[in-house]
């Protein structure tokens, strides 16, 4: 696990770093304008769960191909990065969720739950911020 050049990830390193966090931003397009949305997330194996409240945004999301961002920060090498998964999404119903996604309850409950499938993992450390 590690980089691919200087500041680059590899997608090991950015599934490692998107599991340590669990705020970020979805982005899709919608109808040829970008929009991002602040999500809940989860990653499993290699999956990403994402929770989301609105309906309508759940509903654009099934189907299309997203791409979550997160960031964070490294206390022990004072260095920040930023991780990056596009790839197709689906909504899934209450009645999938079992074995290796989200367990339901707390913070799930109620919110429409998305399952991002990563094609394309990118990451990297940001500096000069």
């Amino acid at each position: 696990m590690g980089l691919i050049d200087d500041d680059h990830f590899d997608e090991e390193r950015c599934l490692a770093l998107l599991r340590r966090t669990q705020f970020g931003r979805v982005a899709l397009s919608l109808s040829a304008v970008p929009v991002v949305f602040p999500v809940r997330y989860t990653v499993q194996d290699q999956g990403i769960f994402m929770a989301v409240r609105v309906e309508q945004l759940a509903k654009a999301l099934n189907g299309a191909v997203a791409a979550l961002q997160a960031d964070g920060y490294e206390e022990d090498s004072d260095k920040r990065w930023t991780a990056l998964a596009i790839g197709p999404t689906q909504l899934l119903s209450p009645d999938t969720l079992s074995g290796g996604q989200p367990e339901p309850g707390a913070p799930w409950t109620g919110r429409e739950i998305v399952h991002l499938s990563p094609q394309i993992l990118s990451g990297r450390w940001i500096q000069d911020l």
